[in-house]
């Protein structure tokens, strides 16, 4: 009787470790593909603050080069123009800084340059974008891009109109928000028709692609808790957005 309540025994122990173990196995999958989805949900959101900064360097370009002073336009020579352009009596800047790549977390970007004077930027990072397709008219052309490197972001005439139509368009990820929408004073000229649902997911996830950048400029390290309120205040913002 002893070595049948024995052999019962080990084979309790048997159950109980391939159970203990099964557990482990399938914690670690769901773990797994936790960690790719959230891996990839960080990436596409560097992607979209990649496409605002982009969209930032290219309408300062524009800037320096619409506002050159005499009759012959030029193009910066190095981002540092953009930041203090000494053309003119009263410096004038066309940037407020010079950003950090999203994806790379460097300020050394690419330069395009047509006579040796700047006429875009582009990260310098070879990875593959998860974005391939689904981009504002500006960003038509990064359709299928095999790395980050080919998302190029240049003024030109043709650039600057297609910004300008996108600029009046929802969810366009170069037109930060300056503040909240304020009546119009002589009064509604008609009914507003409510956003459609893929144009109000597009706008809100825009307007917290702006806030986190804004979040990340003034905090610099991402730490401490004003910088941690600040993005809590914009994931609060983007919910908020969606329930209008």
């Amino acid at each position: 009787m002893a070595t049948g309540r024995h052999t019962f025994a080990r084979h309790q122990q048997g159950f109980t470790y391939l159970g203990l173990l099964m557990f482990i196995i399938i914690s670690g999958i769901a773990l797994a593909s936790t960690g790719q989805v959230w891996h990839a949900e960080a990436q596409r959101e560097k992607e979209r603050e990649l496409l605002f900064i982009g969209e930032q360097f290219r309408k300062a370009i524009g800037s320096y080069y619409e506002n050159t002073p005499g009759g012959v336009k030029h193009y910066p020579l190095t981002l540092q123009d953009l930041l203090d352009d000494k053309r003119f009596v009263k410096t004038r800047h066309h940037l407020r800084r010079i950003y950090r790549d999203p994806i790379t977390r460097t300020v050394q970007w690419g330069l395009v340059r047509e006579q040796g004077r700047i006429t875009g930027i582009h990260s310098l990072s070879t990875a593959k974008p998860f974005k391939r397709d689904g981009f504002p008219r500006e960003f038509v052309d990064f359709t299928n891009a095999e790395e980050y490197t080919d998302w190029r972001f240049i003024y030109t005439q043709n650039a600057a109109a297609l910004s300008t139509i996108a600029a009046t368009q929802p969810g366009n990820v170069g037109t930060p928000p300056s503040g909240p929408a304020r009546p119009n004073p002589s009064g509604p000229s008609g009914p507003v028709a409510p956003a459609k649902p893929g144009n109000r997911f597009a706008l809100c996830g825009s307007q917290l692609t702006i806030a986190n950048a804004q979040c990340r400029e003034s905090c610099g390290d991402l730490t401490g808790p004003a910088c941690h309120a600040c993005f809590d205040a914009a994931s609060d913002a983007r919910r908020a957005c969606l329930r209008n």
